[in-house]
């Protein structure tokens, strides 16, 4: 019934855009002590990580393809820039993560 409500983020074109606002948001309302303020900082790390995992998945399956042998000089080098922004955005996580 409410199947048409979904909506994706390409993390590849969208990505730096996505995380970033999202690193924005927890760290500047994680000191809120309102629960609905609150809650909202728990959905955006989840939201966070969950995009972290998606995108890490996304590099493991190039990553994979190519040691296979399916791959281009330019293929590896979006998986190694690919890879650097994953671990980027990972550390970004981890510091806005704590409280």
């Amino acid at each position: 019934m409410f199947k048409n409500l979904e909506f994706s983020i390409n993390l590849y074109s969208e990505g730096e855009k996505f995380f970033d606002i999202l690193k924005a948001f927890i760290r500047d309302s994680r000191k809120s002590q309102w629960p609905h303020e609150r809650e909202r900082v728990m959905f955006a790390r989840e939201l966070f990580r969950k995009a972290l995992d998606t995108f890490e998945g996304g590099i493991k399956a190039a990553e994979t393809k190519a040691e296979e042998g399916f791959h281009t000089e330019q293929d590896l080098k979006l998986i190694k820039e690919m890879r650097a922004r994953c671990d980027y955005w990972k550390k970004k996580f981890e510091e806005v993560a704590v409280d």
